[in-house]
Formats: C-alpha cells, sequence, structure tokens
C-alpha cells in the first residue's frame, strides 16, 4: 500500500471538514454560541485573569468584560 502524501492528508481533512457545514438556522444565535465558547476556553485556559484572555482573544479588556456580562458567563479563578 502506497503511503499517504502529507498534501493527501490535508485534503482528505478538508473534504471530511467541508461534510460537517452545515447552514445555520440562526446566525446571530450560532455567532453568539461561537463567543460564549472562545470567551470561556480563553479564561479557563488564563485561569479567569481577563486581561491575559483579552489579549488571546485579539479584544481588548473593557470589550471582553462587556461580552462576560451580556453572555452571564461565571469567570472562574
Amino acid at each position: 500500500m502506497e503511503k499517504e502524501s502529507e498534501q493527501d492528508v490535508l485534503w482528505r481533512a478538508l473534504d471530511e471538514l467541508e461534510l460537517s457545514w452545515h447552514i445555520v438556522d440562526n446566525l446571530p444565535e450560532a455567532v453568539s454560541e461561537l463567543e460564549i465558547e472562545n470567551i470561556v476556553q480563553a479564561l479557563n485556559k488564563h485561569k479567569g485573569n481577563q486581561t491575559l484572555a483579552a489579549k488571546d482573544l485579539g479584544l481588548g479588556r473593557t470589550n471582553l468584560i462587556a461580552k462576560i456580562k451580556k453572555y452571564k458567563i461565571k469567570v472562574n479563578v
């Protein structure tokens, strides 16, 4: 059996990703869910440090705080 090239692996992975894409029923809701997920992951990564989480997310700290309040995200320290 021939060894799969790196390019073939990438093309196969792309095909698998395309199969998982779908059109959402409510785009604003989908964007909100994605924001929440990323904010929670960044806060967990930095053990609740909002300054570092904001930097990772490419946001200002005050913008991150506003999103935390908007989505009622609990910050665990």
